[in-house]
């Protein structure tokens, strides 16, 4: 058995039309750690699908969140 860890990222910032800062460049990064045996090669797999939608819809929220928070502002 071997284990994995799988990553996914995000890098963003938010500028005005007229190039005013309203986040500086930021970096959201996910990661999940994955155990892969070869006997369950389709079940395994399945499971990193679903583990890259779970890190990616995380993401998603954390900018969705900030992007709030400037609307907030």
């Amino acid at each position: 058995m071997r284990e994995f860890q799988l990553r996914t990222r995000l890098r963003f910032k938010v500028q005005t039309p007229q190039g005013r800062e309203l986040i500086p460049e930021t970096e959201l990064l996910q990661q999940r750690d994955m155990s892969f045996n070869e006997a369950a090669v389709l079940a395994k797999e399945s499971e990193e699908a679903l583990l890259y939608r779970d890190m990616q819809a995380d993401i998603v929220q954390q900018l969705l969140r900030r992007l709030a928070a400037l609307r907030a502002l």
